[in-house]
């Protein structure tokens, strides 16, 4: 299971219950709550895209339902229940998504959940309902699931997973107990996506990503194209060209948002080259487009254009076209940065 599964409705969600080194504070907070006796019925489990919220969440999912679990909050991967977690066929353990092909969790399939979740556990144990992403729920569907919360049953556990709580109800937050995942750091993500991997990790694959894990997992297959093929956009605008058409051309497509992605991550790693002592030690997407141009880079202009970066965002959400949006963006990286001399190869 990964941060983007696209399963809808109540689905059954296969598990993988490998434990990731990051999560063990989270396992500890509720850990120790178990231990005490202070185990709430709903949690969030919030975070930035692509740390593993998801997993923890079927994890823990697992672990409550296990007839073996360790002190933290591990489930054996044995036992009955393991194996009907882990084929996503527990009964249960319950999952809330958007439907297919929609953007949203209606009320109905959140009422369907909370009913399931009311009735007796079909294995003589814990009943879990985890809504992901939680954010999506319209707020009729929160209201209903705060009625759930505001009178919960005995062994039910209700799991909102978010990257973005503040969509959630106040009121739904307030009865719900945080708990934080947050990046690893950038050691421990190198180190667990070399094994993922079986190689290096490609130099800014880390950077470019967030320092988010599964999202530099997904973007691992496809690095060294996007690289190459956004140093030569840049390339060109910093060269002086002033034609800008076929570059926007070039950035088109599904993987517009990640080449926008790149261009952040290129001007935070050209803010930071500048301000750290030892430069020449760091790694990030474009850093090769970069010699003795950094010194010249004006730091407001640069400031400027990620804010420009985020209005582009915005307005390719909505009904812009994406070829004039993205042509705008690049004069004004020419214009902030081109004639500031940032060097090119």
């Amino acid at each position: 299971m990964t941060e983007s599964d696209d399963a809808g409705g109540s689905a059954a969600v296969s598990l993988d219950m490998e434990p990731l080194p990051w999560h063990g504070a989270a396992r500890e907070q509720l850990a120790t709550a178990v231990r005490n006796g202070r185990m709430p019925h709903g949690l969030i489990v919030r975070g930035p895209e692509g740390v593993g919220k998801e997993r923890f969440a079927g994890t823990l999912a697992a672990a409550s339902c296990c007839a073996r679990p360790s002190a933290d909050l591990l489930p054996c991967g044995e036992c009955a229940e393991c194996l009907l977690s882990r084929a996503g066929t527990h009964p249960d353990i319950h999952w809330l998504r958007p439907l297919e092909g929609k953007k949203s969790i209606q009320i109905d399939p959140v009422r369907d959940a909370c009913e399931r979740l009311a009735m007796t556990s079909l294995r003589g144990g814990r009943r879990m309902l985890i809504a992901s992403p939680a954010g999506t729920m319209t707020h009729a569907a929160q209201n209903a699931m705060l009625k759930t919360l505001e009178e919960p049953m005995p062994r039910t556990l209700l799991v909102l997973v978010t990257s973005r709580p503040s969509r959630l109800l106040a009121t739904l937050r307030s009865r719900c107990q945080a708990v934080e995942l947050a990046r690893p750091a950038e050691q421990a993500t190198t180190a667990w996506l070399e094994g993922k991997l079986g190689r290096p990790v490609p130099a800014g694959l880390v950077d470019l990503a967030g320092g988010a894990p599964f999202r530099a997992l997904d973007l691992a297959p496809r690095y060294e194209p996007l690289e190459a093929q956004m140093c030569a956009v840049l390339e060109h605008v910093l060269s002086g060209d002033v034609d800008v058409t076929r570059p926007a051309a070039d950035m088109q497509g599904e993987g517009l948002p990640v080449r926008l992605d790149w261009l952040e991550a290129w001007i935070g790693g050209m803010l930071r080259r500048q301000i750290v002592p030892d430069a020449t030690r760091l790694t990030f997407p474009g850093a090769r487009v970069l010699q003795r141009g950094a010194p010249a880079v004006n730091i407001s202009a640069a400031f400027r254009m990620l804010d420009r970066l985020r209005e582009a965002r915005r307005l390719l959400e909505g009904s812009a076209a994406p070829q004039l949006v993205v042509e705008a963006l690049l004069i004004d990286f020419k214009a902030a940065f081109g004639r500031k001399g940032a060097a090119v190869r």
